[in-house]
């Protein structure tokens, strides 16, 4: 089994946060190198990143929770964690400078402090979606050619939810499930937690050749191995093997497309 979206984006969070504290603890910005030994400038900048990654993240989930928060596009919902994160921010480099270095900061500075946070999470935020960009139109050109083998069109909604997707997962869906604030999308090759609103997922995948058979899943036409009925309970069988419920609302649909 191949690794999901979430295990794959730990990964790289974990790389670049090293990454980070490495060079930070080499070239000691910000006075640190003068002030402090290298091992002591190393558990310096493990605090500063850690925990500045930490309440980054524990902002974005406390924000995740607001629909509001959910109807902003990707780039804005992390440019604005970024900005609510760099409140508390401001206290966790106080107190590392304060017990790390001896150095209590006047009120007058932390404006300052505050900015540079500020403009530091603003701009790692910007290469991370500048990359982004440049591998977006890398996926999007491999799933219209994947896409055109099954013969289905893809237009720009189909390309902006399988750009979502992990790259192992490919571009022939199986089905999905709504699981709280994620999706579990299955492919022809795998399966991934996608932290996606349900709702969303299914406007972006209308054109795709396929439909919702319950509140809560989705299934891909081509997918379908089998229906099954039992009394007034119908379900559907997949090619992978699962079997997915069809409520009331659906059946009529499920009739039509089978």
């Amino acid at each position: 089994m191949q690794v999901s979206d979430h295990e794959i984006s730990l990964k790289k969070s974990a790389f670049i946060s090293a990454l980070a504290i490495l060079l930070l603890t080499f070239f000691g910005p910000f006075g640190t190198f003068s002030d402090l030994s290298y091992f002591s400038r190393l558990l310096f900048w493990f605090i500063a990143v850690v925990g500045c990654g930490s309440l980054f993240k524990l902002t974005f989930f406390i924000l995740a929770k607001f629909s509001w928060f959910n109807e902003l596009s990707k780039n804005f919902r992390y440019l604005l964690a970024v900005f609510c994160t760099s409140f508390p921010a401001i206290v966790l480099i106080y107190y590392n400078n304060l017990f790390m270095r001896g150095i209590a900061f006047e009120v007058k500075y932390l404006p300052w402090i505050w900015l540079t946070i500020l403009v530091i999470g603003s701009t790692i935020i910007s290469i991370k979606f500048l990359v982004q960009f440049g591998n977006t139109r890398i996926k999007a050109k491999i799933h219209q050619e994947e896409l055109a083998k099954i013969d289905i069109k893809a237009d720009k909604n189909i390309l902006k939810f399988l750009d979502k997707l992990p790259d192992n997962l490919g571009s022939q869906l199986v089905s999905l499930s709504m699981h709280d604030h994620y999706i579990e999308v299955t492919t022809k090759q795998d399966k991934a937690m996608v932290h996606m609103r349900f709702s969303e997922a299914m406007e972006l995948l209308k054109n795709y050749p396929g439909f919702q058979i319950h509140r809560s899943h989705w299934v891909s036409t081509s997918a379908i191995k089998g229906v099954h009925k039992e009394g007034r309970k119908n379900s559907v069988k997949l090619i992978n093997g699962k079997t997915l419920p069809v409520s009331e609302k659906y059946k009529s649909v499920l009739q039509q497309r089978t």
